[in-house]
């Protein structure tokens, strides 16, 4: 009985510990390959932007890996609501994808964009598989306008589970 009642506990032990959120923090920088706007036509200055982009995402414990970016912005004067999806691979063939949501500021004068949202973790490949979880973005694009050529720099921090 007493055997019975070690694997009991030992197999609640590892179950309770396997899904423990984990932080994860991380910085990528990203180029702006394209972007394709469009005017509303309701107010001056008022555009939808379609933008794609690729960099480095660069991890606390070290790792690098490629990141694709696809993102939509509602900006009427270089601010508004932006979401998007981004894509991270690292060199063992694992992968994650977050989807990015939050609000871009532009600064005054005109020469930077703040960037403030949060990220969910969509899906995962290789050891991250079954991914789960979000956090915070914080980011500045170092220019006013959304075009192909901007560069730009997002912190990442949150949690994440398997």
């Amino acid at each position: 009985m007493n055997a019975i009642l070690k694997v009991i506990f030992g197999m609640v032990f590892l179950i309770s510990f396997n899904g423990m959120a984990e932080p994860l923090k991380w910085r990528h920088s990203h180029h702006v390959t394209k972007a394709e706007a469009v005017e509303v036509g309701d107010l001056t200055g008022h555009s939808l932007t379609a933008a794609k982009g690729s960099g480095l995402g660069f991890f606390e414990n070290g790792e690098v890996a490629t990141l694709a970016i696809t993102a939509i912005v509602d900006y009427v004067n270089g601010s508004g609501p932006f979401s998007g999806y981004v894509i991270y691979n690292f060199e063992d063939g694992a992968s994650f994808t977050i989807k990015i949501a939050g609000t871009t500021t532009t600064a005054a004068g005109g020469k930077s964009s703040a960037l403030k949202g949060e990220f969910t973790f969509t899906q995962g490949a290789g050891r991250f598989a079954g991914i789960k979880g979000g956090g915070a973005v914080s980011a500045k694009r170092l220019s006013s306008a959304l075009s192909g050529g901007s560069e730009v720099y997002m912190d990442f921090s949150g949690d994440y589970s398997r």
